[in-house]
């Protein structure tokens, strides 16, 4: 049986190929941005003059200079509508897919084949490479409250020369506020919210600076708690226990900032962030075929499963980052440790009960524990400058990075108590990386600019696989095993970007740009390669962007083409362990138009829609030696990409009286079919691939504020209950299918104080 595992340990063990991929499904030139429009990757909500500054090229820019796509959205705009998770705004950033909680289930432009293979963008908070860089770490996406940031920025196509490895399709990067030495500010907000066919949610956020020392020392402190609203029910397939609303989540954190300033020309800035999760049962429905995305029970929001089935994560962030003025040159040293660690348990009662109940008396549940821990640490030193002639940047950068997924099976009794826990497995692995990296930007004429970069990296993995089995269980799952492996390469990555200042405010660029992900080893077994090589992408893209009639129109306009070369894909051997293989070709080409018009005093629209055609070149290679292999042929559209994608918003502000603020939003946006994964050639006759249904959701919010810092917002979200799928797993057609719908229709208030 074909799966989609993750990390080493996914391809040394047959237990782990079965369980582990059951389990990964189930569950924006200043310091920050002004308030961002929703839709639009580069306007304001605000009126003609403001500027958003963005940091993507690792300098502080305005973000109609950047010659690259990018949007940005800030943490206002997050709050105010309510938007907490990825899932929730990833419709509103051109290009971003969304399949699943992990990493590696987003992806930019198309560019992925779906399966937990290597990343395929990178994350950073602030310039903090986050998670792993490999899918030995299975990373979460973080989800950093609104409380911790100041801004998302989302950089698409590859970013192999500034941020390196698994960046091949873009980054997404965690911006962060800085403390101001000047200013002695804070700001709370709590909300309510309810779901329909569910229950009720609440959220309480809070932020301080303190200048401890005027213009030299500052601190500045942030934290939140929130409990979203739960709208599916839970019948146990064990005892008949009903449990209402049962897909509850909880989550907290904070985070510190102290910034010291001993000279004037000396900025040290040290940053602590830590973010807690806590969910009980899943939202995962279960859908009648591949082809009709019903749920199987009456009640589309019911399932039937094990209650109990726990799932926590945490997100610990540790930087330090000092910046040195020394006049003509400029030196910043950024240093960065994280952890990530998420512990879901996944109830295979129907999976093994039947065969472990031969073996077991009384066994009544099987669960399998699948905890992924990743470390990371990373060393970055740079140093630039500017004049007349040129700019440029200069750097080095050190990572290693510790990753470790561990699968314990635990049999249950009716009571709930343990009868044994006859399988352990583990997959620990280290990755280090170490590159020198370096742009030039030329300025040619007036208005007239070209860059160059490139980056080289050598990278070194280490892998190790233990598995323990004990009685029967060996004879089901294998005999107790250990095994050691080692790969390395040294990638070189480029780009080569022209831009024109037409005017100040408008410019065209062109860009050619690689990437590439780290490739790796797979266990020694018959039939399956020992390592695996790279993946590599060049992007070629022409835009425009700026901002016109004094200031009433922006816009972003991009047009590209990425191809793709020894695709990373998940096979299987004829003994089924999963392994990663190179093969095939893929391209992805189209058109991403972004601009926000205010065409009177206080009002502005924004929009955005994506065309994007991500297709084989190539076919996927056939399964060898007995084994089975993702199943595509040139022409075929790569998984989780919509053609189609298209958002459209409306702001209004107005003065209600002295003191007194209005505002009016509303929030359309549309996804276009996407594909699901690649069958597998193990798929069963007459299994088709998954086509998801297209939907649109409509979002309106409105608000009241006071000009001494007091607001007021109501929002509501899919405001006309449209019963859409998010998201769909059939194990490649080798499982039922199974997926998530996107929330119901949800309403709330916020309410917030600045001082």
């Amino acid at each position: 049986m074909q799966t989609n595992t993750t990390g080493a340990f996914r391809r040394r063990s047959a237990l782990a190929l079965t369980l582990a991929p059951i389990l990964s499904g189930g569950l924006a030139l200043g310091a920050h941005a002004q308030t961002a429009t929703p839709v639009a990757p580069q306007a304001s909500t605000e009126e003609p003059g403001d500027t958003i500054i963005v940091t993507a090229l690792k300098t502080s820019q305005r973000l109609i200079d950047v010659p690259a796509p990018v949007t940005a959205l800030s943490a206002n705009t997050l709050t105010e509508q309510n938007l907490t998770n990825i899932r929730d705004y990833f419709n509103r950033i051109p290009g971003l897919q969304y399949s699943g909680q992990a990493v590696h289930s987003l992806s930019l432009r198309g560019i992925t084949t779906g399966g937990a293979t290597n990343p395929t963008l990178a994350v950073l908070v602030d310039d903090v490479p986050f998670g792993s860089a490999t899918a030995n770490g299975d990373t979460d996406i973080p989800d950093f409250d609104p409380a911790i940031l100041s801004r998302i920025e989302v950089l698409r196509g590859p970013q192999g020369t500034l941020y390196g490895a698994a960046s091949l399709g873009g980054i997404i990067k965690y911006v962060t506020q800085d403390p101001s030495t000047t200013q002695f500010t804070g700001r709370v907000e709590a909300g309510v919210s309810t779901v329909a066919h569910g229950g009720q949610g609440n959220s309480l956020r809070g932020s301080l600076n303190v200048p401890l020392i005027k213009d030299r020392v500052a601190l500045a402190v942030s934290g939140f708690y929130r409990r979203d609203p739960a709208w599916v029910d839970n019948t146990d397939s064990n005892t008949g226990q009903f449990l209402a609303n049962a897909n509850h989540q909880r989550q907290w954190g904070g985070r510190a900032a102290l910034l010291l300033r001993p000279v004037d020309n000396l900025t040290i800035t040290l940053s602590a962030i830590r973010q807690r999760l806590r969910t009980e049962n899943s939202g995962l429905v279960d859908f009648k075929s591949d082809t009709d995305f019903n749920s199987v029970n009456a009640d589309p929001y019911s399932v039937t499963r094990v209650l109990g089935q726990p799932s926590r994560s945490q997100f610990d962030v540790y930087s330090a980052r000092a910046v040195l003025d020394l006049g003509k040159v400029q030196v910043t040293s950024v240093t960065g440790w994280n952890v990530n660690e998420s512990v879901p348990y996944q109830d295979l009662t129907s999976i093994f009960g039947g065969l472990l109940g031969r073996y077991y008396p009384g066994l009544s549940s099987v669960f399998l524990t699948n905890s992924h821990r990743a470390t990371r640490f990373s060393q970055e030193l740079r140093l630039s400058g500017s004049s007349t002639a040129l700019d440029w940047m200069l750097g080095g950068f050190y990572s290693v990075e510790h990753a470790n997924i561990s699968q314990t099976m635990l049999l249950m009794n009716a009571s709930g108590s343990l009868i044994d826990t006859p399988y352990v497995g583990a997959g620990p692995s280290t990755y280090r990386e170490l590159a020198a990296f370096g742009t030039v930007t030329g300025h040619l004429a007036p208005g007239l600019d070209l860059q160059v970069g490139g980056r080289y990296a050598h990278n070194k993995q280490d892998n190790l696989s233990t598995v323990a089995t004990t009685g029967v269980a060996q004879y089901i799952f294998g005999f107790s095993s250990s095994e050691e492996h080692r790969t390395s390469e040294s990638p070189f990555t480029w780009l080569v970007s022209p831009s024109w200042h037409i005017t100040r405010d408008v410019m065209v660029y062109a860009r050619v740009a690689n990437g590439y992900r780290p490739g790796g080893t797979n266990t020694l077994a018959d039939g399956v390669p020992g390592t695996y090589r790279s993946d590599r992408v060049v992007n070629y893209e022409a835009g425009a962007k700026g901002s016109v009639l004094e200031g009433k129109l922006d816009f972003d306009l991009s047009v590209f083409q990425i191809d793709w070369s020894r695709i990373q894909l998940q096979n299987t051997s004829a003994n089924e362990l999963t392994f990663t293989t190179n093969g095939a070709k893929a391209r992805s080409r189209g058109v991403e138009l972004a601009g926000t018009v205010r065409p009177w005093t206080g009002g502005a629209i924004s929009g955005n829609a994506t065309f994007t055609d991500a297709v084989l070149t190539q076919a996927l290679p056939a399964a060898t030696d007995g084994g089975s292999a993702l199943v595509g042929a040139k022409g075929d559209r790569l998984p989780n990409s919509a053609r189609f994608t298209a958002n459209i918003g409306l702001d209004q502000k107005v003065r209600l009286g002295e003191g007194v603020s209005g505002s009016l939003g509303v929030n359309y946006a549309w996804t276009g079919k996407r594909p699901g994964d690649f069958l597998n050639s193990l798929a069963a006759a007459g299994r088709e691939r998954q086509m998801l249904p297209s939907y649109g959701q409509l979002d309106v919010r409105a608000g009241v504020a006071l000009d001494a810092g007091w607001s007021v917002n109501v929002f509501a979200r899919n405001l006309t209950d449209e019963r859409a799928v998010l998201y769909a797993i059939n194990r490649n057609g080798t499982t039922a299918p199974y997926g998530r719908y996107i929330p119901p229709r949800t309403v709330g208030v916020q309410f917030a104080g600045s001082f």
